[in-house]
């Protein structure tokens, strides 16, 4: 349990600063090729944060399965 809660502490923060450093470029009405690439990147990630935080809704009635599945790289079906 204390893992669950770190790890959501963790991304909680992790959202905090890329919505910070969206406003940072948004307060900007030009932007260079190294910030676009950078907004796409953040972009990603918090799409990727929004997925694995939709796969912790499903996760199976065990806890330690559920953790060992998603510390295992993706691996085929």
């Amino acid at each position: 349990m204390p893992y669950i809660t770190e790890h959501l502490s963790s991304l909680r923060q992790e959202i905090t600063e890329l919505t910070k450093m969206n406003v940072r470029y948004s307060e900007h009405s030009e932007h260079n090729e190294l910030e676009l690439t950078a907004r796409e990147l953040r972009t990603n990630r918090l799409l990727e944060i929004k997925r694995e935080l939709a796969k912790m809704l499903d996760r199976p009635d065990d806890p330690a399965v559920w953790w060992e599945r998603s510390r295992r790289p993706n691996q085929a079906a």
